[in-house]
């Protein structure tokens, strides 16, 4: 017999004892005598089957009804979701620091699939034009992968960060293999869709409960740091998107008030560090004066304070008389005459290793072995982890330092006085003032300690100007003895870009040879040679010399393997033979040691000028500096204090020789009293 054959059977026997199917099937979902029944436990297995055949089965009535049930499902996860114990209420009007640093995109989106489930999967569904699997790769007559030209989106990936781990994937991974690419296709799809379901959710919810805000509270202040037009605030506001910017408002008022009180906690610890620079703000104005016409532009000065870590202790900074009194500046002492560059020549001492590398050499050969696994063929990645780090000289614990934004303080300190200005305005917010002229028991006595200072040359400068003009004055305050200047680290690593740009790119004869660095410039940024020819800047300087010093290196290791066997013309080839760690780690001794500028290079340019290979000499010399670049770069992220010393000793000379004279008495000056002046505590 077939089914519809025992199908008509069960609807006579229904008919004939006078049920319905519907009252049948009813009473057995409905009565607690049937809940156990095979049937019953049949029917609620294959629940799913049956509605779809109710859906197939398309009538006004059953649409309505399905569109019923899920309207009211998804009306009671909002509401559940806009409740205070989900965690979406954000209270404007008491913004904490906390709150900003403590969320998460991620952390939002979980409590909403856990609390709106059924919403969650609709929105999915809604916002997906095309299912994942439709995320189709097209490709070429040759197989290649064709990518949309999509320089927003690009952009916008690159904006959130996207950008920088696919740049670490590519050199992993065959960029060519269609699933690499199909993989990144669909976390960018993934990510966009998850952004707006919580965008959507968040809409909703706030129209059932006014306090369900959060989303749109930190997209208002973020609005607001952005300096987005209060319009287009307006705009979001009435959308549903952000708060009003009076709550914004209010979240700035109370976030200042915290920061203030932050300040005041740091500074009064006597354990923080200030640093200060000038910015400019045009003011322009709709309806121009006689009295401001021309004086639109403002120069203003903003400020930053961080907490001292690594376990400093006021007592080590409690040395203000004892500097003092050999200060150069003060007009009662006789000083001691001052140390010279030649006396930093016996900073951290080098002894040659077993293969008579010095130091410097061993960080050479290193990053020689670190482009050659990075950069090179993919047959050297499997030696990565077998490359250790270089040896540190005098490293710290790299921690993460929380930097606090002072008040901008309407200062020039293009001016001594103003410097003196913004100083006396950064100790102020900090809750430290004269002793002399405020009577306040919870304020420390700064008269024996001294404060560091961060800024870029020009505000040293500054400060020992009006340390020396103030050293006639009677009280510690006044004669500004508590001020330590300390040069930032960015400002000195720029100079030393601009001082490779001097020797190597700013002369016009520099740049004919076939072997310049300009004619690298060339072919690495074709379009921006007139850039690099005039004043490229640091970032262009910055990624000019990575990017070039690692070409060079690579062919380096190029020459040196065509050296070793003929056959081996290219990188690729070297590859092919499999050479072991043991054999590229001695490689790279070789390289460090024939192929960067060191005392061979003075031999060399004493021979006849007939025998001499100019251009061999000025690859090496080129290749030195770069990797004494890369070397200062490396001590300053890693946190090596000892290896920044002893590249700052080889910078100076060559900051002298490109004509930055301020520079390289500032650094000397500097590590001459680190070394030579400041006491144990604060050196």
């Amino acid at each position: 017999m077939s089914l519809t054959d025992s199908v008509d059977d069960v609807l006579e026997t229904l008919q004939r004892v006078g049920i319905s199917a519907s009252e049948f099937i009813l009473v057995l979902l409905s009565s607690e005598r049937y809940g156990t029944h095979p049937a019953v436990e049949d029917i609620l297995v294959n629940g799913r089957e049956i509605l779809d055949a109710l859906v197939k089965q398309t009538t006004s009535t059953r649409s309505k009804w399905a569109t019923d049930i899920t309207k009211e499902i998804c009306a009671r996860e909002i509401c559940d979701l806009a409740a205070k114990d989900n965690g979406t209420h954000f209270n404007v009007t008491h913004t904490t620091v906390k709150q900003l640093e403590d969320f998460r995109v991620a952390e939002l989106a979980g409590i909403m699939e856990k609390s709106a489930p059924v919403t969650w999967d609709l929105l999915e569904s809604m916002l997906s034009g095309r299912t994942r699997s439709k995320v189709a790769i097209r490709r070429d007559h040759d197989g290649d992968v064709i990518m949309e030209n999509n320089s927003d989106e690009e952009a916008y990936w690159e904006e959130i960060g996207e950008g920088d781990l696919e740049g670490s994937l590519i050199s992993r991974l065959d960029t060519n293999n269609a699933e690499f690419d199909r993989t990144r296709l669909q976390t960018r799809w993934t990510a966009k869709i998850l952004l707006k379901k919580i965008t959507v959710l968040s809409i909703m919810t706030r129209s059932t409960n006014q306090r369900s805000n959060t989303f749109q509270s930190l997209l208002g202040i973020f609005l607001q740091s952005t300096h987005t037009p209060q319009k287009v605030i307006e705009t979001l506001e009435r959308i549903g998107v952000s708060v009003s910017a009076n709550a914004i408002h209010a979240a700035t008022k109370s976030l200042s008030a915290q920061t203030h009180q932050h300040l005041q906690s740091l500074g009064r610890s006597l354990l923080a560090a200030y640093a200060y620079d000038n910015f400019d703000v045009d003011l322009k104005t709709h309806q121009h004066k006689i009295e401001n016409s021309t004086e639109s532009l403002k120069h203003l000065t903003s400020g930053l304070m961080f907490p001292l870590q690594h376990e400093i202790s006021k007592e080590d900074l409690r040395c203000s008389e004892e500097l003092w009194k050999t200060s150069p500046f003060n007009t009662r002492v006789q000083v001691p005459p001052k140390k010279g560059w030649t006396h930093l020549l016996g900073l951290h001492m080098d002894t040659p290793d077993e293969s008579g590398l010095s130091r410097r050499d061993r960080f050479n050969a290193w990053k020689f072995l670190s482009d050659l696994i990075s950069y090179g063929p993919p047959y050297f990645s499997r030696f990565r982890d077998q490359l250790h780090e270089p040896e540190a000289i005098e490293a710290i614990p790299i921690t993460k330092t929380p930097i606090i934004a002072t008040s901008a303080m309407d200062i020039s300190n293009s001016t001594v006085a103003g410097n003196i200005q913004s100083v006396v305005d950064l100790l102020e917010q900090g809750g430290i003032r004269d002793p002399a002229v405020v009577d306040d028991p919870e304020m420390p006595d700064i008269s024996e300690y001294v404060v560091l200072f961060h800024g870029d040359l020009g505000t040293g400068e500054r400060l020992q100007s009006a340390q020396q003009c103030r050293g006639i004055e009677n009280t510690p305050w006044n004669c500004l003895q508590h001020i330590i200047f300390v040069p930032g680290l960015c400002h000195l690593k720029m100079a030393a870009a601009d001082t490779i740009w001097r020797i190597f790119l700013q002369a016009s004869a520099a740049r004919l040879d076939e072997t310049s660095l300009m004619r690298d410039v060339g072919i690495l940024r074709p379009k921006e040679t007139g850039h690099y020819g005039s004043k490229p800047g640091f970032r262009r300087m910055h990624e000019l010399i990575m990017h070039d010093g690692i070409c060079r290196r690579l062919d380096c290791w190029r020459v040196e393997a065509k050296k070793r066997d003929p056959k081996w013309t290219s990188l690729e080839e070297f590859a092919v033979s499999e050479p072991t760690w043991e054999d590229i780690e001695a490689m790279a001794r070789t390289l460090a040691r024939n192929y960067v500028a060191g005392h061979q290079l003075r031999r060399m340019r004493r021979t006849p000028a007939p025998q001499r290979d100019v251009q061999y000499e000025n690859g090496l010399l080129l290749n030195k500096y770069m990797l004494v670049y890369e070397e200062l770069s490396y001590a300053m992220n890693s946190g090596d204090i000892g290896r920044v010393e002893t590249c700052l000793v080889t910078w100076i000379p060559m900051f002298k020789a490109t004509g930055k004279h301020k520079y390289a008495n500032a650094m000397t000056d500097f590590l001459c009293k680190v070394h030579f002046v400041y006491p144990a505590g604060l050196k």
